[in-house]
């Protein structure tokens, strides 16, 4: 037989908390059992969130089950996405990560560098704008070094003092900062198997948390998958790491996650 919504089953209560929305099936025992499984309580239907799920005998052989559903007095369900077993609630959180001035892609070398020229130089050289790198051509280091300080300011072979042609663009600047995003995904399981299954495999592997926040570019990397059980729930934690740049994690190292 088919599964058949009960006659006369809706019920609906209201009070100062809300409203509650009770609906009923009836089918073999079979059918029943599988359709109370489709939905887990705390899932998000048409009438609210689900509160319980009850099985029983109708009748001969005849079984029903009974769903009830719930809003608050605003019409909206009364659960969080994180009391749903299975469900995933997350969390950002952003820092700022202190780098080398080197590594910025923008980089070059007049940020953070001086530039000495010899005694009988007396003009800069075109490149001092768009060097990346302070290591010269030997023909340029017969004319130019560059260095982090005065003190280092060589001396020819007489003995004389080179002059600083050009000061750094930012003077006392080594480092800079970029933003890091992290998204802590939860979710809560009733056998530590189930847990473990969520986090298996996805530690130091590229891949996406279910909840970005609208942050856009590059990808995600798990660093941190805990299981743990709190004596009466299992829950395990997945800790994703925004790349550094829209470029990415390097996938010949990391690789992704087979999903």
């Amino acid at each position: 037989m088919a599964v058949t919504l009960k006659y006369q089953s809706r019920q609906i209560e209201k009070n100062d908390g809300g409203q509650s929305t009770v609906q009923a099936w009836t089918g073999t025992k079979e059918e029943i059992e599988a359709l109370a499984e489709e939905i887990q309580p705390g899932s998000p239907a048409e009438y609210g969130t689900l509160e319980s799920v009850r099985i029983y005998q109708d009748g001969g052989n005849i079984w029903a089950v009974e769903r009830r559903y719930a809003k608050d007095q605003d019409g909206d369900f009364v659960a969080r996405p994180h009391q749903v077993y299975g469900r995933k609630s997350a969390q950002l959180r952003g820092s700022m990560l202190s780098l080398p001035l080197e590594n910025h892609p923008n980089y070059k070398t007049n940020w953070n560098y001086f530039l000495a020229a010899a005694p009988d130089v007396t003009m800069s050289p075109a490149w001092w704008l768009t060097a990346t790198d302070p290591i010269l051509s030997n023909e340029d280091a017969q004319k130019y070094k560059w260095i982090m300080s005065t003190s280092e300011t060589p001396v020819d072979g007489n003995g004389k003092q080179w002059n600083i042609m050009c000061k750094p663009t930012f003077p006392g600047v080594n480092s800079y900062d970029v933003a890091v995003y992290t998204v802590t995904e939860t979710a809560k399981f009733k056998s530590a198997k189930a847990a473990g299954k969520m986090v298996a495999m996805c530690l130091n592997k590229i891949g996406f948390p279910n909840e970005t926040f609208g942050i856009t570019g590059g990808d995600w990397k798990c660093d941190d998958a805990t299981v743990s059980y709190n004596g009466s729930r299992w829950y395990a934690t997945l800790t994703w790491t925004r790349s550094g740049d829209d470029k990415g994690w390097y996938k010949e190292i990391y690789g992704g996650l087979n999903k």
